[in-house]
């Protein structure tokens, strides 16, 4: 079984530390985040809105579409943030195929990020 990966995301200081799109075994894993540096402080609404941009656009990567996610984890800077993702997430979805998802709160690595999603699908 081949693994093909799409692009790299670089990390602190231009080093590259994982790749954007991993496909292995008819499977697409990808993380997404709020895009940074930001001009001014972006809304939790606004970096949820980028992160599904750039889920589409890896999902389009690597053959796939939102309508063939498995699963999706939403991680929040903080819990109260949780409305206004969903107010995002929830219209984005294609509702006839719904994904396990789930929402927590964590430590996410860098202090303007608010959101930050693991995705899979299926190709």
């Amino acid at each position: 079984m081949s693994i093909v990966r799409h692009g790299r995301n670089p990390g602190t200081a231009g080093l590259d530390r994982a790749s954007q799109v991993v496909v292995h075994n008819g499977t697409v894993y990808f993380v997404v985040t709020g895009n940074r540096p930001f001009e001014g402080t972006p809304s939790a609404a606004e970096q949820a809105k980028q992160c599904l941009a750039k889920a589409e656009e890896r999902l389009a990567t690597a053959g796939s579409s939102k309508s063939k996610l498995l699963t999706v984890q939403i991680w929040l800077s903080d819990m109260r943030y949780f409305q206004e993702v969903n107010a995002v997430y929830d219209p984005w979805l294609d509702q006839q195929n719904l994904p396990v998802r789930c929402c927590a709160a964590v430590e996410l690595g860098h202090p303007d990020l608010k959101v930050e999603m693991i995705m899979t699908a299926a190709l």
